[in-house]
C-alpha cells in the first residue's frame, strides 16, 4: 500500500478504520509514516543532509579514519651513484564513536491499537520530525565543535562583535582566500557551501559588493524577485530557517561570559563598570558578563508549549550557558546575540554507525506487551530509536563558523 502525503494523513485513517482491524499492521503503518518522512523532508534539513556515509563495519565500537601525509617534490638532482634517503610515510587518525537516540511517548488503554488511531498517527508524524531534527541537531553541533572560527569584521573574538558587526562579502572573500591556501576542495561545482539565515539574506542585500555586481551587470531580478543570492566569489548560498543563534561564549579561562548593552545618546556618560563604543551612527554602553554553572543548570523535567501553557516535551538535566544569560541579564539591557553562519568545503562532515543500525525505527506497542529489555520498547505508547549514529569531521580545515551580528537578529 502507498501512503498519501502526510498533509492528507486523515484519509488514510479513515480508510484504515472504515475497514476494522486486520486490514493493515498499524506497526508497519508508523515505520512507513516514519522513514517517508524522513526522506521527503531530508532537504529541509541542511545540516543534516552535508554528512558523507562512513558505516562502522562488523564488531567494531567505533571508527577508526586516516588521513595520510602528501609528499612533497624537490628539484635537489641525485648524485651519482649515491642512492637518495627514503621517504616516510606519516599518517594522522581520527575517531568517531556512535550513541543511541529516542524519545516515546506513553499511552492510556483509552486509545485503541488495533486501528490506527488518529491521535497515534498524529504523534507519529510528530516523531518523524523530532527523529530528522535530532540528527541535524547533531550534525549541527559537530560542525560548530570542529570548524574554524572567523568574527565579523575580523575581530579576534566574540567578546569584540558590537550591535553593528554585520556579515559582509568582504569578509566571506577573506575566508575563501584562506580555504585555497589550507588546499581545502570546493563542495561542489567549484563552490564553497555557505548555510545562511534570512537575517544574513537581508543584509546582503545591500552589500557594497552585491550592490556593485547588479550595478555592473544592469541586473536585479534573481536578488530582488526572490531575495535569493546568487553565487558570488566562489560561494554558493543556502538560505536556512534553523541558523544558530548564540549568545554565550568561552574564553582561555574556561568560563562562559556575554556582552550585555544598550542604546544610549551619542553625549551620555556610561555607567559604572560599562564601556562606551559607537560606529558613528549606534551609541551603546556594555560589558561582559560572567555565567556561572549554577546559573545555567537546567533541572529535568517537561517544557510547557508556548501555545498551549500545558507540559509536551520532557528535557533531561542538561547545561545551557544561553539558558543562563537569559536568566542573569540586567534589567534595562539586553544580551548581543550572534549568529554562525556554516561555510563548508569538501569532506566537511561524516556521519558513522553499526552498519544497518543507523535508521530510525518506530515503535508501537499495544497495552499488555512485556518480555522486553528496551525501555523505549515497552509499555502501551509509540516512540523512535536510533541505534547506532554519530557524527565527525576528517578535514576540519573545511569547516569555517563566520560569526556575525546581523542587523535585524537583535531587533
Amino acid at each position: 500500500m502507498y501512503l498519501n502525503s502526510t498533509a492528507d494523513i486523515n484519509s488514510v485513517v479513515n480508510w484504515v478504520n472504515e475497514h476494522g482491524p486486520g486490514m493493515i499492521n498499524p506497526e508497519v503503518f508508523y515505520s512507513k509514516q516514519l522513514l517517508d518522512t524522513i526522506r521527503l523532508d531530508a532537504n529541509q534539513y541542511s545540516y543534516y543532509r552535508y554528512a558523507d556515509e562512513m558505516p562502522i563495519q562488523e564488531k567494531a565500537d567505533k571508527l577508526m579514519v586516516r588521513r595520510w601525509a602528501p609528499l612533497r617534490a624537490h628539484t635537489v638532482p641525485l648524485t651519482e651513484g649515491v642512492p637518495p634517503v627514503s621517504d616516510k610515510g606519516s599518517v594522522e587518525k581520527y575517531e568517531m564513536e556512535a550513541d543511541q537516540y529516542g524519545r516515546y511517548m506513553e499511552f492510556t488503554d483509552k486509545v485503541d491499537f488495533k486501528v490506527v488511531d488518529p491521535v497515534v498517527a498524529h504523534y507519529s508524524k510528530e516523531y518523524s520530525i523530532v527523529a530528522i531534527e535530532t540528527l541535524d541537531l547533531l550534525a549541527q553541533h559537530t560542525l560548530l565543535t570542529v570548524a574554524q572560527k572567523f568574527f565579523a569584521g575580523a575581530v579576534p573574538n566574540q567578546g569584540s562583535l558590537r550591535p553593528w558587526s554585520k556579515p559582509t562579502i568582504a569578509d566571506l572573500r577573506l575566508i575563501g582566500l584562506s580555504l585555497k591556501k589550507q588546499l581545502v576542495k570546493p563542495r561542489s561545482n567549484g563552490k564553497f557551501h555557505v548555510l545562511v539565515s534570512p537575517e544574513f539574506t537581508y543584509d546582503m542585500l545591500d552589500d557594497e559588493y552585491v550592490q556593485n555586481y547588479m550595478k555592473i551587470n544592469q541586473t536585479t531580478k534573481s536578488m530582488y524577485d526572490n531575495g535569493v543570492l546568487i553565487p558570488l566569489f566562489g560561494f554558493d548560498f543556502y538560505e536556512v530557517m534553523n541558523c544558530p543563534t548564540t549568545c554565550t561564549y568561552m574564553k582561555a579561562d574556561g568560563k562562559y561570559y556575554f556582552i550585555q548593552y544598550k542604546e544610549v545618546a551619542p553625549d551620555a556618560s556610561a555607567d559604572a563598570g560599562y564601556t562606551l563604543a559607537n560606529d558613528g551612527t549606534t551609541y551603546i554602553e556594555f560589558k561582559e558578563v560572567e555565567v556561572t554553572a549554577a546559573a545555567a543548570a537546567i533541572a529535568a523535567g517537561y517544557e510547557n508549549d508556548s501555545r498551549t501553557g500545558k507540559p509536551a516535551s520532557y528535557i533531561p538535566a542538561h547545561t545551557d550557558y544561553d539558558a543562563g544569560a537569559e536568566a542573569t541579564v540586567a534589567n534595562g539591557f539586553s544580551i548581543l546575540k550572534v549568529q554562525h553562519t556554516v561555510i563548508l568545503g569538501k569532506d566537511a562532515l561524516a556521519r558513522t554507525g553499526l552498519a544497518g543500525e543507523g535508521n530510525a525505527k518506530m515503535y508501537v506497542k499495544p497495552l499488555g506487551s512485556t518480555g522486553v529489555l528496551d525501555p523505549i520498547d515497552q509499555r502501551q505508547s509509540i516512540g523512535f530509536k536510533i541505534n547506532s549514529v554519530g557524527f565527525g569531521s576528517v578535514r576540519t580545515e573545511a569547516v569555517v563558523d563566520y560569526i556575525n551580528v546581523p542587523t535585524q537578529l537583535n531587533v
